[in-house]
């Protein structure tokens, strides 16, 4: 068994997100009536106090820009570090099927 240091460790655990939500997104732009289940997440998980107010905002601002597909994309799926620590606690969760996510990480091995 290898020890990997911790940095590069994120950095795949980081990679693994930005897959699921590359087609996360996709699926949500293809199927726009997804959104709901994920504004009443967002909303449930603040009114719940288990995200904080700039969390809340910087999805909120993501969500905004739905109507724009390319924008939309672009802001979820940004390479910047905060982007990357908001996608670690998604507000996209039972989007994709649970078919729909090994096929991915399965896509990502070898």
């Amino acid at each position: 068994m290898s020890v990997r240091p911790r940095k590069q460790k994120r950095s795949e655990v980081n990679a693994r997100i930005l897959k699921i939500h590359e087609a996360i997104a996709q699926k949500v732009v293809n199927q726009p009536e997804l959104l709901g289940q994920v504004h009443q997440t967002l909303e449930q998980r603040y009114k719940n106090k288990l995200m904080r107010y700039g969390s809340y905002m910087l999805w909120q601002s993501i969500l905004e820009t739905f109507d724009n597909p390319e924008l939309f994309k672009s802001l979820l799926l940004s390479d910047d570090e905060r982007t990357a620590n908001l996608r670690r606690e998604t507000i996209f969760t039972g989007v994709l099927s649970e078919d729909e996510r090994q096929q991915i990480l399965s896509g990502l091995k070898g």
